[in-house]
């Protein structure tokens, strides 16, 4: 593949010549590759149909995304050179939020104790659900917690039930981004 940047006969080219090579639009970059063959006999993997499905509710998302006025200049305030909103929502939709961490050293049991989770999604994470379980297992609460208005990737989530006995117990949080991606980490008090 070669990149034609300052050539004015091929500048913004796209398309197939003879079925032998490909002009390709990238950004500003004009690309040239030879043409791609495709066996069209070959049965598509478990694995290739799993993943033209993701690309296929990917790009419904991304259209959906892109009628949205206020979400498209969202997408296009964070797309780099050469990418548009549209690409940034189909990666927003494929890649899920990652919770990096929960902290439970403020947890006591008491109500008003604080539990900190650090969620991070390549576009935003739109909310952190906290559960607190007992050492049972029973579901003792649960709740949103709060983004930190400074520390973007933190999430607080301030107790209300009391705990008479936190060791053992469990905290849950669940990340969620704009598609419904969702990303869970468990850790023991």
């Amino acid at each position: 593949m070669a990149n034609i940047n300052d050539n004015l006969l091929v500048k913004g080219a796209r398309g197939n010549v003879g079925k032998q090579f490909v002009y390709r639009k990238h950004g500003n970059n004009t690309t040239i590759a030879r043409m791609p063959r495709m066996n069209e006999n070959a049965v598509p993997s478990a694995e290739q149909l799993d993943a033209r499905e993701l690309f296929a509710s990917a790009a419904l998302y991304a259209q959906g995304a892109m009628a949205d006025a206020v979400l498209k200049k969202e997408y296009r305030k964070k797309a780099p050179a050469g990418k548009t909103a549209f690409n940034m929502a189909m990666r927003d939709f494929m890649k899920p939020p990652v919770i990096k961490s929960i902290h439970t050293g403020q947890y006591n049991g008491t109500p008003g104790a604080v539990i900190t989770v650090q969620a991070k999604d390549d576009f935003r994470v739109a909310t952190v659900k906290v559960g607190i379980y007992t050492a049972a297992g029973s579901l003792l609460e649960e709740g949103n917690a709060v983004l930190d208005p400074i520390n973007r990737l933190q999430w607080t989530y301030t107790a209300v039930q009391a705990n008479s006995s936190p060791p053992g117990s469990v905290v849950r949080a669940v990340a969620a981004d704009l598609p419904g991606n969702t990303a869970m980490l468990e850790v023991q008090v």
